[in-house]
């Protein structure tokens, strides 16, 4: 059974926006619509409704006086004065007919401008008709009374009060108004917090964020002062582990060429020939240590064109008699690191030619991503190895014979580089049989 908060969650996740600037806007806008709103009720129920009512129960009283001065005098001219009277000091153009015939159908219609005034024209007890004359803005009275029929020609603003309007357009005014000046204000908060979510991503990246300095917010300022000592300590540590191996990398080689001196002073026999291969080991060891050292360099990042720069590492393997299919469906110029990237190709490809006779290189941009393949017909890797063989001096050959796969360096250097860059890599299986390895690069 689903518990509540479980209930809760999928809700706000469905609803409710998922970025930071609109969760902003509707925390500031919902507030803003809700006061409003509980204001114009507030108003139409105590002041429109109220005032509707009132001018209209003035109107019926005006009429019912006009009907009883009417009845109470006979004479024409008594009644001319009265209609007069009426039409000068309480604005009521009423005329007086001969008694009509009521219509088979009397059904009085109100609408929001005569909510309250149908109601009251009710109290006077006589049957009446309603018509709005939209163009003259007034509305035509007619009561049917036994002795006569009176029309009554009423302005809308003697029982309609346009203040209604006003205050909806004042509201809807001062509602976008105080939002656009906060809309600003909010955008000037939420900038701090977007640049530092590029920061963070372009130093996933590998980009250089030196020019990147807190601002914003209090609480904004601390998570970007964190974020920039995270860095700092990141580069030490790499540093630090990049410097050390160096070191001890290059410690050895002094030790190692002496060894190798020494023994060419000997007279050759099995077992000096042996030491020459260990000690040509350790070097071809040390060696692939440095280079590793060497992939944590600073390679500035610069606008290159890929399709161009595979076709250059391809020319370069042909040379070492190392023959490669390039397939390339879409060509980009992006920036990246542009020795890493071609060393990290090199890897991948002379490692194919080491366990395959077919190679193919297909190169594509799709969804904002650089995708490369490489593939070959070799034997390829278990699938519960892949990701065991991108570990530092891991090997599948338990023997550690460097002759038959180097000392371990080469897919950790190749995946460092792909990290470096924002993308991944992982292995799959090919169509020709072996291995598939997949890069991919945020554009």
């Amino acid at each position: 059974m689903i518990s509540f908060n479980e209930i809760v969650r999928q809700l706000r996740l469905r609803f409710l926006p998922r970025r930071l600037w609109s969760r902003a806007i509707l925390i500031l806008v919902l507030p803003v619509i809700l006061l409003q709103s509980v204001s114009g009720i507030l108003f139409y129920d105590n002041h429109w409704q109220s005032v509707s009512r009132r001018l209209a129960l003035g109107i019926v009283s005006d009429i019912n006086g006009a009907f009883a001065l009417y009845d109470a005098f006979p004479l024409e001219e008594d009644r001319d004065i009265i209609v007069e009277a009426f039409r000068s000091s309480a604005e009521l153009d009423i005329r007086f007919l001969p008694p009509q015939d009521l219509p088979e159908k009397i059904k009085v219609k109100s609408d929001a401008r005569t909510a309250e005034l149908v109601p009251a024209l009710r109290l006077l007890g006589y049957p009446f008709t309603l018509r709005d004359l939209t163009e003259e803005k007034s509305v035509l009275i007619t009561y049917y009374l036994p002795a006569y029929t009176a029309e009554i020609l009423l302005p809308y603003k003697k029982f309609f009060s346009s203040t209604t309007y006003v205050f909806a357009l004042w509201v809807l005014f001062s509602s976008l108004l105080f939002t656009g000046i906060a809309v600003l204000f909010l955008r000037n908060q939420i900038r701090p917090i977007l640049r530092l979510s590029e920061a963070a991503k372009n130093f996933g990246l590998g980009r250089d964020i030196d020019h990147f300095k807190p601002e914003g917010a209090t609480e904004v300022r601390q998570a970007a002062i964190s974020f920039l000592q995270m860095r700092d300590r990141i580069r030490r540590h790499i540093e630090e582990r990049t410097r050390m191996l160096a070191g001890v990398s290059h410690d050895l080689r002094t030790p190692l060429t002496r060894m190798r001196l020494q023994l060419a002073m000997m007279e050759k026999d099995d077992n000096i020939e042996n030491l020459i291969e260990d000690v040509s080991e350790m070097e071809h060891m040390v060696n692939g240590y440095l280079d590793f050292a060497r992939g944590e360099g600073k390679e500035k990042i610069e606008p290159t064109d890929i399709a161009q720069l595979i076709s250059e590492t391809l020319s370069g393997l042909n040379k070492n008699g190392i023959s490669v299919q390039f397939i390339c469906k879409s060509s980009i110029v992006m920036n990246i690191r542009r020795n890493d990237l071609k060393r990290c190709l090199w890897n991948l490809i002379t490692n194919a030619a080491r366990y395959g006779t077919q190679i193919n290189v297909t190169m594509d941009v799709c969804d904002k991503t650089l995708e490369i393949c490489v593939e070959d017909n070799g034997p390829g890797i278990p699938e519960d190895k892949r990701e065991d063989v991108f570990k530092a001096f891991f090997r599948l050959d338990e023997s550690r014979n460097t002759e038959t796969g180097g000392v371990g360096l080469g897919l950790t250097i190749t995946r460092d580089i792909i990290l470096a860059h924002g993308g991944k890599i992982y292995m799959a299986d090919s169509p020709l049989g072996g291995l598939k390895v997949v890069l991919l690069i945020p554009v």
